[in-house]
């Protein structure tokens, strides 16, 4: 089904179709066909769906949002800015793998610009956490990039006993990031954190491999899987942030 306006949401507690429907001028059934995998009587908090809004929707600036719909602005806004800087962190690695794997002489510049990444997303947790908080996370984030390039360096040149023990780093700060960010947020379990974070490990390191084994077609294949998994994590801290900030996205 065409929609050129077509807007992504997060099933917040008290949220039922009908009422879904209404606000967005649109019908459970339309709802239902574009997300097909929606069960209607056990919708799940945190869950991301698709809705096509009617046309009137989006004219209607200052229609009042029901105390259980997030702003849509608001969410829309949170959801593409977080999108936006983890598919950046993914880029730019990928980038920084080409140039290291190719010895090209742009590597220098590549790194500089990736490591503006950790920044860019810890000034997206500074809009609901303390200072301290946000250079904690971008600490973390520059230490796990630094790890990376060194780790890529190490493989390209054959530094086996130098690779594992920055690929062992690498896991070390992964159950960092797990630990601060759990403490920040009740809706960033643990466990959930670390299968990411491990997973996202595992994915780009088998980029890697493929990138420096010379087998560009799974190399692109495992960057894929790269991409797609960070962005269920960034999904994943948006639905925590809208969870824990509910009045902000009112």
């Amino acid at each position: 089904m065409y929609c050129p306006h077509q807007i992504s949401y997060i099933i917040q507690q008290g949220d039922d179709l009908y009422q879904l429907a209404r606000h967005f001028q649109t019908t459970t059934q339309r709802i239902l066909s574009l997300n097909p995998n929606l069960d209607p009587y056990n919708l799940q908090i945190g869950t991301y769906i698709v809705i096509c809004p009617g046309e009137n929707f989006l004219r209607e600036q200052n229609k009042p949002t029901p105390l259980s719909c997030p702003d849509f602005h608001d969410q829309l806004s949170l959801t593409n800015r977080m999108r936006l800087v983890w598919q950046q962190h993914v880029y730019w690695t990928r980038m920084l793998l080409i140039s290291i794997a190719e010895r090209l002489k742009d590597e220098e510049a590549v790194t500089t610009r990736l490591l503006q990444n950790p920044n860019d997303i810890a000034n997206i947790f500074r809009n609901y956490y303390s200072m301290d908080v946000s250079e904690t996370i971008a600490q973390l984030l520059t230490e796990h990039l630094q790890i990376g390039a060194k780790l890529i360096t190490a493989l390209r040149d054959g530094k086996t006993t130098e690779a594992e023990d920055l690929n062992r780093q690498w896991y070390v700060n992964a159950n960092k990031m797990a630990v601060a960010f759990s403490r920040i947020n009740p809706y960033y379990n643990y466990n959930d954190l670390l299968e990411m974070l491990y997973r996202h490990l595992e994915l780009t390191t088998q980029e890697v491999s493929m990138r420096l084994a010379g087998n560009y077609s799974l190399d692109i294949e495992a960057f894929d899987s790269v991409e797609q998994e960070i962005l269920s994590m960034a999904d994943y801290f948006t639905s925590g942030l809208m969870n824990q900030f509910p009045q902000k996205f009112n």
